[in-house]
């Protein structure tokens, strides 16, 4: 690790020991909000082993998967034989055009400095859907680095021109273990 920083080299090596292995099912709040999109291109973002993806690929959509781990994507292409268009590349530059998309998803992944490029690759009327950890995660469960965890208030705060759909911050219990979280799904108008 150098500077709070996970290398490549580690998310390759958690992908590859099956540190991410457990579950298959995409996220809760997908399942309860995928039918907010159109058909047409979906952007996975920081897809990880692709659980959202295929299954967003089961239900018709054409999902792109941005990922930078190698070893993430193998898992992906080992555990399903969804559709999915992989894209190996770093969140920080995405490589996608203007109002490409019907959707994007984002779960468990936060770089800032990207939020206004996430909206211009959303269509007019293309939903977002993304989760995220909040600073209170570090006072209720394993300390994570406060870099990539949200204030209160800060999702809805980057996308407070689209029409909300649903916003909650929460804090889930997962097992032993408890979450502290942001949800937001929002249109773009």
């Amino acid at each position: 690790m150098q500077g709070g920083f996970l290398e490549l080299i580690d998310w390759d090596r958690r992908y590859r020991e099956g540190f991410y292995n457990g579950v298959l099912d995409a996220h809760n709040l997908l399942k309860s909000f995928y039918r907010e999109i159109r058909q047409g291109v979906v952007i996975d973002i920081a897809m990880g082993t692709g659980r959202d993806a295929a299954f967003l690929s089961e239900k018709g959509y054409r999902v792109i998967g941005l990922e930078r781990s190698t070893e993430a994507i193998k898992v992906f292409q080992e555990r399903f034989k969804a559709q999915v268009s992989c894209i190996i590349g770093d969140a920080n530059l995405l490589p996608f055009k203007r109002d490409i998309a019907e959707g994007v998803i984002v779960f468990y992944f936060l770089i800032r400095e990207i939020m206004d490029e996430i909206k211009t690759i959303l269509k007019k009327g293309g939903v977002l859907i993304y989760e995220t950890f909040l600073k209170r995660q570090n006072l209720t469960g394993g300390w994570r680095n406060p870099r990539y965890l949200l204030d209160d208030g800060e999702l809805y705060s980057y996308f407070s021109e689209f029409e909300l759909l649903y916003y909650e911050e929460v804090i889930l219990r997962e097992g032993e273990k408890d979450k502290a979280i942001a949800r937001f799904v929002g249109r773009k108008l």
